[in-house]
């Protein structure tokens, strides 16, 4: 019996060092984003799937809000704390990838990187720099017009026939505020007016920012025509001055006839909508007949993982929310626009979009969204400071474009020059 018990009690030291030992091979890698509520359980239950597929890698997810992922990942870094993967604002993708240690996801170093052609090459452009791509596009949304076809009904407007051009909108603008005196239409601005701004040159034929983000040239021809067709939509109270937050609540609400958003709020939009008003929504309109493109909003994902098991552990989850079924599960459970080559491949997605055929405005955009501009790593807070105060000016319309613009893009240019001293 004694030699029975010290063979049981050897195997049990036996078996809990082997447990310990697998234990301890287990790679931990640590992924920033600023995914919350409903769409962050989404995240960690993909991230738990992850988990379950590589049980020799755990995943510990830090939640950060939009507007300070950027400085908590530089303290962290700077704190020599791990930061392997993260998921960061758009337009801070090339300052991420100058000074931060990101990693090329098409280094020859990390192995095979044809998994990336599963992306369209305008969404792997944001993150591409000469011939190598940082990031990787994940919370995507593109700007497309919602309706309420009630209103359009009121209004005396047909509402299977949106308005497919800006004149068009304007003109359903007007009628649905003299036959209705709800507000016609609205466009949002967002992050200080910068990315509204930059949507609407962008789709004018104008160019908003350098690639290297260092110089404004909104102030074209294209950007003053379309920035003085903005403050005409308010001058002439189509538009109510407002911000995003009103703007959303007035059209969910079911008292305003237009807004033009990302296709991001699809969902929250159609739950408002559900018992109020008949939702419609079209893509975003074209200016004067020319080819649309418009700018992505949101966030792509990028590596900073050294090499080791970090970085192969990092690069296994950045292939795995790559595949098709698991981003077109984001796509589908978030509201963010598909991401992958031919998403009604996936029968999965196709199913859904014949269930929702509101989401085939944003698929149709796909190949026409271009890479949101990009910002230096200095005067960016300042240059976008003037940007909101131009629309305020704008809209209080005691001055025309043609002198507000210009001056804008001379104060913005100036709080940018810090960058090419530098450079």
């Amino acid at each position: 019996m004694k030699t029975l018990r010290n063979l049981l009690a050897a195997a049990t030291l036996v078996l809990a060092g082997s447990t310990a030992v697998q234990a301890q091979t287990k790679t931990e890698i640590v992924f920033y984003h600023y995914q919350t509520g409903a769409p962050g359980q989404l995240m960690r239950d993909i991230l738990n799937d992850f988990e379950k597929a590589n049980p020799d890698i755990v995943v510990k997810d830090i939640f950060k809000q939009s507007e300070q992922i950027t400085a908590e990942v530089q303290a962290a870094l700077a704190a020599r704390r791990p930061v392997d993967v993260t998921s960061v604002i758009g337009k801070n993708i090339i300052y991420f990838a100058n000074s931060t240690p990101a990693v090329a996801l098409n280094d020859p170093k990390n192995g095979d990187s044809s998994w990336l052609n599963g992306y369209l090459s305008n969404f792997l452009d944001a993150g591409r720099i000469g011939d190598k791509i940082y990031a990787i596009p994940h919370a995507y949304g593109t700007p497309q017009l919602y309706y309420n076809k009630d209103i359009f009904r009121k209004a005396g407007l047909d509402p299977d026939k949106p308005p497919r051009t800006w004149d068009e909108v304007i003109a359903a603008g007007k009628q649905i505020k003299e036959k209705t005196g709800l507000p016609g239409v609205a466009h949002l601005h967002a992050a200080m007016g910068d990315y509204g701004t930059m949507v609407m040159v962008t789709n004018a034929g104008g160019t908003y920012l350098t690639p290297d983000g260092t110089e404004a040239k909104f102030d074209s021809p294209e950007g003053i025509a379309v920035l003085q067709m903005w403050q005409d939509m308010a001058k002439s109270g189509i538009m109510p001055i407002a911000n995003d937050q009103q703007w959303s609540a007035a059209f969910n609400a079911g008292q305003m006839g237009m807004y033009m958003t990302s296709s991001a709020g699809l969902r929250s939009t159609m739950k408002a909508a559900e018992g109020k008003f008949e939702l419609g929504v079209t893509n975003y309109p074209l200016w004067k007949n020319n080819p649309r493109k418009v700018n992505n909003s949101g966030a792509a994902i990028m590596m900073h993982a050294p090499e080791g098991p970090r970085r192969d552990a990092s690069l296994k989850l950045i292939k795995y929310l790559s595949q098709q079924s698991v981003s077109n599960r984001w796509s589908r459970e978030t509201g963010y626009m598909p991401l992958i080559r031919n998403p009604e491949a996936d029968p999965a997605m196709a199913a859904y979009m014949k269930e929702n055929p509101l989401v085939m405005s944003s698929i149709s955009q796909m190949p026409e969204t271009v890479p949101t501009a990009t910002w230096p790593a200095e005067g960016t807070l300042e240059a976008q400071t003037h940007i909101k105060n131009m629309l305020d000016e704008l809209w209080a319309a005691k001055r025309p474009a043609s002198q507000i613009v210009p001056e804008t893009v001379k104060k913005v240019n100036e709080a940018l020059a810090v960058n090419k001293k530098k450079s």
